[in-house]
């Protein structure tokens, strides 16, 4: 280990990118604790304490507690993250934007440019919304007119500052930067979660053992993660030989990878948010106060939903951003074909087979994951369990992510170090 990290810190460019990452983060993480002038910020913190499951407690997971604290960036980079998933949404079902991303990168540019026009529009909504929302719940002191002013601007201003951040980190660090950003605010919870549940195993009426079996479901937790998450069904593609003047093109194999985890954390993201939104709806309607029972988090009808929603989810986001009819078609426009399969048809329906397969595998771990922690703490009794499935997901996938473009820069390093010396070796000879 001491070793690599050596090895890392000889290569230069490898330690700017590090070394810029980590400036980014936290600069990130200073402005979580920049506060919006005007907020009762202790009646917010109990309101988060108290939410009972309800939609503000997700959301603010994923700023890290930013918007429990009021914050600069108390919408963190949330509203990128919807305008993303609309354009995916979006670009399955609308021809021009199709187009647009079979047009390589110039398309990519132009539905990048409007996913940040949709992410400030999001951004401005959802800090009028939330700052609405505390002017009437009566956390706000002092003018209320500057109050809004400020509020929407500061935090619509945050979140379009933390997309530009992002960005700087996938060109300029380690990583994908949006995704950097949401793990380096969901680890920031970590070690409060952390302190808390040693403090309930040290001083609570729970057994130790618990703690052990805690870090033991730990680790086969990420081991799950990890493999899963790296999970690859390859179908054989071979290609057949064709001529070209005296030269001989094609005739070689080569695989068409499948996911298994074909949709990441969206199924898990898009469950939660759904089932989140009666019991908000119960919180603040009395009128819709019997929906508390049907939608308690932890509760039997709340976890059968929460696995069906889930399954649902896997199929359907699978469903837009993987279609075996135009796999089948670039298959059959390059000459490739599966072993034993006909092009057309019915290479379609047996990479379709063999699709479900792997989702059903992936949206049973999914479910598996996302329950655990309601489970664990119902047989245990630690209620500050912290390994979430959404957490553990994005937490998981971002590191691997990190570490494999860590793993690239090193072999390229590698790589020119070789040419290097083999070039001053033919001048050498010349010389």
């Amino acid at each position: 280990m001491l070793n690599q990290l050596a090895s890392i810190a000889k290569i230069p460019e490898l330690r700017k990118r590090i070394l810029f990452t980590l400036g980014a983060i936290a600069i990130f993480r200073a402005g979580t604790h920049i506060p919006i002038p005007g907020i009762a910020t202790e009646a917010l913190r109990n309101l988060f304490e108290q939410g009972g499951g309800n939609i503000l407690q997700y959301l603010n997971m994923f700023t890290g507690g930013a918007l429990g604290r009021g914050t600069l960036f108390g919408l963190g980079i949330t509203p990128y993250i919807n305008a993303s998933i609309i354009m995916s949404l979006l670009t399955a079902v609308v021809p021009k934007l199709k187009e647009l991303q079979q047009q390589g990168r110039e398309g990519k540019k132009v539905i990048t440019k409007y996913t940040r026009y949709g992410t400030l529009a999001i951004a401005f909504i959802q800090s009028y919304g939330w700052s609405y929302f505390l002017v009437r719940q009566g956390m706000v002191e002092g003018s209320i007119t500057l109050f809004f002013i400020t509020s929407v601007l500061s935090m619509t201003t945050g979140t379009v500052f933390l997309m530009w951040l992002g960005e700087r980190i996938t060109e300029n660090g380690i990583g994908n930067g949006i995704s950097v950003l949401i793990m380096a605010g969901i680890m920031a919870r970590f070690p409060s979660q952390l302190y808390s549940t040693w403090v309930e195993v040290n001083f609570g009426n729970v057994s130790p053992i618990w703690g052990l079996i805690l870090i033991a479901v730990f680790i086969v937790v990420i081991a799950g993660v990890v493999i899963v998450q790296q999970g690859r069904r390859k179908i054989r593609i071979q290609y057949a030989k064709r001529t070209a003047g005296r030269k001989v093109y094609g005739g070689h194999t080569s695989h068409l990878p499948i996911k298994v985890n074909q949709g990441g954390v969206i199924p898990i993201i898009f469950a939660s948010v759904l089932l989140s939104l009666p019991m908000t709806l119960a919180q603040w309607a009395p009128g819709l106060s019997w929906m508390t029972r049907w939608v308690q988090r932890g509760s039997i009808p709340y976890l059968i939903a929460y696995v069906l929603l889930i399954v649902f989810f896997t199929y359907f986001y699978s469903a837009i951003i993987f279609d075996p009819n135009d796999v089948a078609k670039n298959l059959k426009e390059s000459g490739g074909f599966i072993p034993g399969v006909r092009p057309g048809q019915s290479t379609v329906e047996y990479i379709q087979s063999i699709l479900n397969r792997l989702l059903l595998v992936g949206a049973l771990f999914l479910g598996a994951i996302a329950v655990l922690p309601y489970v664990f703490t119902a047989i245990s009794g630690l209620t500050s369990f912290w390994l979430g499935g959404t957490s553990v997901l994005i937490v998981v996938g971002v590191g691997l992510d990190v570490l494999m473009q860590i793993e690239s820069h090193m072999v390229m390093r590698h790589y020119d170090s070789l040419t290097e010396a083999g070039g001053s070796a033919i001048l050498g000879r010349r010389g």
